[in-house]
């Protein structure tokens, strides 16, 4: 699993321990407070860190059968002409190219195990936002990427899925340089009022929560959902229905 120090990872890290999982975490920073958990201090951004992560994993905890590929974030900007070519690959780079070479790394291990491997996208993967291109271009491509693997890899015994969140209560959002205080600062507004409006506009009235993702993630990864796969299922208190 990608990116555990925080937030959604943090969650999913913490539900997949509490089904009985083994679990090995990647993150640039300390040890994350879990009991069970198997850190692995890494930067996913370096070309050869997911063949590290899975290879320590597999020596670590003997195999590989779940790969959680969750590394990913953004910076608002103003819109189109606020992100330069830099920022595109460095935000294509961060929530695509690591779980391109992690999922690369681990294709071996699941083909031998049955494996699954989860997606963590978002739903500006199909509502993209002008404050948001790059990160909303690779969550797009995040979930083309879980349709092709699943299409050539599922003969083989390997499931790909997807999980598209909504704004989740997580140091992205509500932290001090999270969306809600850089847009609050854009509007000369504040943060509360920021998240208060944003709630609003879902159809439950409020933010996802971490441990919910988490969950979710743990019943995608385990045998209960054996014939789910090639989808990326939203989460995101209904505001992107469909028929």
């Amino acid at each position: 699993m990608t990116g555990v120090s925080q937030g959604i990872g943090l969650a999913c890290a913490t539900s997949m321990l509490a089904e009985g999982a083994h679990v090995a975490g990647t993150s640039r920073g300390a040890t994350p407070a879990i009991d069970g958990l198997t850190h692995l201090q890494l930067d996913m951004l370096e070309p050869d860190a997911g063949e590290r992560a899975v290879a320590t994993t597999v020596e670590r905890l003997g195999g590989l059968d779940i790969l959680v590929n969750n590394v990913g974030g953004a910076t608002i900007r103003t819109g189109f002409d606020d992100q330069s070519d830099d920022e595109w690959a460095e935000v294509l780079a961060l929530n695509l190219t690591t779980a391109v070479r992690a999922t690369r790394a681990a294709l071996p291990h699941l083909i031998e195990r049955g494996g699954v491997v989860v997606n963590i996208s978002s739903v500006n993967g199909i509502r993209p936002s002008p404050s948001i291109y790059a990160y909303s271009a690779a969550k797009a491509a995040m979930d083309n990427f879980t349709v092709g693997l699943s299409r050539e890899f599922a003969s083989r015994g390997v499931r790909v899925v997807g999980v598209a969140p909504g704004p989740v209560s997580t140091p992205l959002w509500l932290g001090p340089a999270g969306a809600a205080a850089t847009i609050a600062a854009q509007q000369g507004s504040d943060a509360q009022s920021v998240v208060d409006e944003a709630s609003a506009a879902i159809p439950v009235g409020r933010f996802t929560t971490a441990e919910e993702i988490g969950d979710l993630v743990a019943f995608l990864a385990s045998p209960r959902a054996g014939t789910i796969t090639g989808t990326t299922i939203r989460v995101d208190g209904g505001s992107t229905p469909t028929v």
